[in-house]
């Protein structure tokens, strides 16, 4: 389930984006982040490229552990 939405887009009208996921727990070292623990449904870090917000959402609810989603701009996330 997705509990924190970090939207880094320069244009945040733009329905098409790619998306990071992480478990929310990842950000309990950030001061004044709420804090979540450990669950056993847990994943370290997933991504989709070239989607749209609606497809990112459900995407990021599958998981039963609290999740952070990271919107970009289409294209800014590379990896080769």
């Amino acid at each position: 389930m997705i509990t924190n939405i970090i939207d880094n887009r320069t244009n945040s009208y733009n329905v098409n984006c790619d998306v990071a996921f992480e478990p929310s727990c990842h950000d309990n070292v950030i001061a004044g982040a709420t804090f979540f623990s450990w669950g056993n449904e847990t994943f370290t870090y997933d991504q989709l490229t070239n989607t749209t917000i609606v497809q990112a959402i459900e995407y990021g609810n599958k998981w039963d552990c609290p999740v952070t989603m990271y919107v970009y701009d289409n294209e800014d996330l590379k990896y080769e």
